[in-house]
């Protein structure tokens, strides 16, 4: 540790008080939806813990991968996570540890007229602060694209459902894009469903996907194959006429699987096959 660590180190731990005292203030008056989401109690809380940590730790160096660090990284990784799941922006979560600044350099002025000294203080300041600013980031970063993920699975989860339509007949109603992930849920979904029902068929109907393209018609005969596998008959309706013209355009062969143009059409022969009427 160097000289002007030390000192600076020195110099937070005698102004604590009076620092904490303005960097409430500071976020009191300039985040006022930061400190509502968190609530004035913890952000107290929070300021004090941090600042204590910084003034001990200040003294043991100024790289905060420091395992000495690890706390205070904990409390602003626990806070910037708080704060990604209540929809806060980055730029928010870090003004929590960069307002630290705007306390400490005042209280600094009045301490030393040296602007040469100084200056040498407040860079040992912005140094840490910087670290800790950039590290809240990544942390917000990294629980943002956690929840993103979690809201595309949930997404996908219901995206595929499998309804049980009549006796040993199921239905999963296909809307939107179908791309590889989703077609592999899809086959998961609906082959677990043909084995816990006992289902002997499995209608696919199409008619809520916009466009169906080479890919797309590559997935419905990858699925309609897993369900033959096991045994069951695969019916895919909803062919509309300009679908049914695309796929003949495509060179995609179906013809080992039954079609329909409507669900209803699909129905009935999904009843003949298994041999049931309906009334």
């Amino acid at each position: 540790m160097s000289e002007i660590e030390k000192k600076t180190a020195e110099l937070l731990k005698k102004n604590e008080k009076q620092i904490h005292e303005l960097w409430k203030t500071l976020l009191i008056a300039k985040a006022k939806n930061l400190v509502e989401m968190i609530g004035l109690d913890r952000m107290k809380e929070n300021t004090l813990e941090v600042l204590g940590q910084f003034s001990a730790l200040l003294s043991s160096g100024t790289d905060i991968q420091m395992d000495d660090y690890r706390q205070m990284r904990k409390i602003l990784g626990d806070l910037s996570k708080d704060l990604t799941l209540k929809n806060m922006s980055p730029s928010e979560t870090a003004t929590f540890i960069f307002s630290l600044k705007d306390a400490i350099v005042p209280v600094f002025q009045k301490e030393h007229k040296d602007d040469r000294l100084l200056m040498d203080y407040i860079l040992v300041i912005n140094r840490v602060i910087d670290q800790l600013g950039l590290y809240t980031f990544e942390v917000y970063l990294e629980s943002r694209e956690s929840l993103i993920r979690e809201q595309q699975q949930a997404f996908m989860e219901v995206s595929v459902p499998v309804v049980k339509i009549w006796d040993r007949i199921l239905m999963i109603p296909l809307v939107g894009m179908l791309d590889s992930t989703r077609t592999q849920l899809m086959m998961e979904t609906m082959l677990t469903s043909l084995e816990d029902n006992q289902a002997n068929v499995a209608i696919l109907d199409i008619s809520g996907i916009p466009v169906v393209d080479t890919l797309v018609a590559r997935h419905l005969v990858t699925a309609a194959s897993a369900a033959k596998l096991m045994g069951a008959e695969c019916i895919i309706t909803g062919i509309r006429a300009k679908i049914s013209q695309t796929l003949v355009q495509l060179g995609v062969d179906l013809s080992g699987f039954s079609t329909c143009s409507t669900l209803a059409d699909g129905l009935r022969m999904a009843l003949a096959s298994t041999e049931q009427r309906i009334g």
